[in-house]
């Protein structure tokens, strides 16, 4: 199942991918791959650029998983979403706690740079 969504979000085919995904995470809250399936939920919404949905979906990851990669993964597209949504002080935010939380992070990494850009809020 988590394969097929997986398929089907790397064809381009944004929207079935994000309802299977959605009821993969629904059968199997505690799969492995659960976190996983939440997140590409969330960008499924943000390709499709419904960035208030996507955060949304992101948020989720943070609030119902602990795997370090895909919560910092989500912290880091919460901030891209607010961004994309004007609400810079919003992206800041999400991006500073991933630096926090997740310092050694790939996501915190990319965080670092946002922050320090103009685009994403830099002082």
């Amino acid at each position: 199942m988590f394969a097929g969504a997986l398929a089907r979000l790397r064809a381009g085919d944004d929207g079935q991918a994000a309802l299977e995904f959605t009821e993969f995470v629904a059968q199997f809250p505690s799969h492995p791959q659960a976190a996983a399936a939440q997140n590409y939920i969330g960008e499924a919404f943000y390709r499709q650029r419904d960035y208030r949905q996507a955060a949304t979906e992101f948020q989720k990851t943070v609030d119902n998983y602990t795997q370090a990669p895909q919560v910092s993964e989500a912290l880091l597209k919460i901030g891209l979403c607010r961004r994309a949504l004007g609400d810079v002080a919003g992206a800041r935010e999400a991006w500073e706690l991933v630096t926090k939380q997740f310092p050694k992070s790939d996501a915190a990494r990319q965080a670092r740079t946002l922050l320090a850009s103009k685009t994403g809020g830099g002082r």
